[in-house]
């Protein structure tokens, strides 16, 4: 009876653990992120790049990125810039099942139409537009 006990208590607690994993709880902070810290943290991983990716720039496909001084600086600019889990037939790719029951995959995709700012050939700062769908981790980190 003691063993049955044991046993029960263990598949408890791991069943606990991993449906609060896949279910996108942060463990290391003990609770779930809000949208707008999940958009932060995607942000800060964008504008931190030294070099962003934009289109339909010819000769310019890996242009030397002017960052941004905050996220407050961009959503002043750019308030549409960015949601989490958007609708309206947005394809997300299924995720693995062991990655969610980890916590590696939260199961949130964080899209961001994101402005690159760059200088051109002659000095001139110029703003390309680069479309980021970027999954995370269950504590904000992007993959």
């Amino acid at each position: 009876m003691k063993r049955f006990l044991f046993i029960g208590g263990v598949l408890l607690i791991l069943f606990v653990y991993f449906g609060l994993n896949y279910s996108g709880f942060c463990f290391a902070e003990k609770r779930y992120l809000s949208d707008e810290e999940k958009v932060r943290a995607v942000f800060d991983y964008q504008n931190s790049r030294d070099t962003l990716p934009i289109e339909n720039f010819p000769g310019i496909s890996y242009p030397k990125h002017i960052k941004y001084k905050s996220f407050d600086e961009y959503i002043a600019f750019y308030p549409e810039c960015c949601s989490v889990n958007p609708g309206g037939g947005y394809e997300v790719p299924p995720t693995k099942f062991l990655d969610r029951i980890l916590g590696y995959d939260s199961g949130d995709v964080v899209v961001i139409d994101f402005k690159v700012r760059y200088l051109d050939e002659n000095g001139s700062l110029k703003t390309g537009e680069k479309r980021f769908d970027n999954y995370l981790e269950n504590c904000g980190k992007p993959r």
